[in-house]
Order: structure tokens, then C-alpha cells, then sequence
């Protein structure tokens, strides 16, 4: 018995984290199952804590996060939180109702499903399709879609770089003279 809540902790911190991954993700990712592939798990059931490293890759759909180290917290109200570091982080996700895929690499991944808030910390870079965003602290708020960049962190200087390219000319409609 003790085994079998061990093991539903583990699937449900994951899939709350995975469910709750922000809103430009293919809707129809948060119904799929969470795999998870990682040299080694430890989960704390009274702290309500789960740990993964080594190679950890989680997947959900279309949803793929590598990283080295995954740790997913959830709290009383069921929500979840973790963070992912790595050598980088990696994630990369199919837009809503698009063709496109959002990938994005830091040196750490911050996400509190609370606020629906992600953090992309320390060389951080986001590509929508064909935009691309870079500074050392990327934040996402799916509920607004609100992006901020900051080039610098921890007192450091820094500078952001962004390329938004634009639309291509069959999306432009031309007038006629």
C-alpha cells in the first residue's frame, strides 16, 4: 500500500506541473500522461516533495523538458510548483492552434502553477516560431501572456536581445492602387 501512494505522489505532482505549464501550450497537452525517465527519484510524501535527477526527461504531449535536475513541489491547495536546472534547461512545446513550437533554455526553470508564472533564469533564451528573446531573466505570465526580459540579474550587468521578425507577405494584405 505504502509503494502504491508513493507512486500516485510521483504521478500526480508531475502532472499537475506538466498540467499547469503555461497557457501558449497545445490545450490538449494537460489530458495526456506525464512520462518521466530520470537515473534516480526520491519523493517525500509528508514534505510532499518529489526529486529527480540525472538525465531527466519529462514528457506530456508535445511538452519535452531535459534538464539535470527536476524538483516539483505542491502544496496544501494541490497546486505545484518546481524548478528544473541543468546544463541548460531545455523545454520545447507546440503553440495553441499553430504549427509553430515554443523552445526555451536557461541555466534554471522556475514554475509556481499558483500564480501561473514561469522563469527562465541565468542565459536565459524563449523562440516563438521565429522571434527570439534573450537577457538572464526571462518571465512568462500565461494569464496576462505578458513577457519581461531583463539583461541583468543579481546586481549584474546585462543587456537584452530580441529579434521579432515579421509576418510573412502572404499574412500582409496589399491594397490595390
Amino acid at each position: 500500500m505504502k509503494r502504491y501512494v508513493k507512486t500516485f505522489f510521483l504521478f500526480a505532482s508531475l502532472s499537475l506541473l506538466a498540467a499547469s505549464m503555461p497557457a501558449w501550450a497545445e490545450r490538449a497537452d494537460k489530458s495526456k500522461p506525464v512520462n518521466l525517465e530520470s537515473n534516480s527519484a526520491h519523493m517525500d510524501e509528508a514534505k510532499k516533495l518529489a526529486i529527480y535527477e540525472g538525465h531527466v526527461v519529462l514528457t506530456q504531449g508535445t511538452l519535452l523538458i531535459t534538464a539535470d535536475r527536476i524538483e516539483v513541489h505542491q502544496d496544501e491547495q494541490g497546486f505545484s510548483s518546481g524548478e528544473a536546472t541543468g546544463n541548460p534547461v531545455y523545454f520545447r512545446e507546440k503553440l495553441e492552434s499553430s504549427d509553430e513550437y515554443a523552445e526555451g533554455w536557461a541555466n534554471r526553470l522556475e514554475y509556481d502553477g499558483r500564480a501561473d508564472k514561469m522563469k527562465l533564469i541565468g542565459q536565459a533564451r524563449l523562440k516563438r516560431g521565429e522571434d527570439d528573446l534573450r537577457g538572464n531573466l526571462i518571465v512568462y505570465d500565461s494569464d496576462t501572456e505578458f513577457f519581461q526580459a531583463q539583461g541583468g540579474i543579481g546586481g549584474k550587468p546585462g543587456r537584452v536581445h530580441a529579434v521579432i521578425r515579421p509576418k510573412s507577405d502572404s499574412a500582409v494584405v496589399k491594397a490595390k492602387p
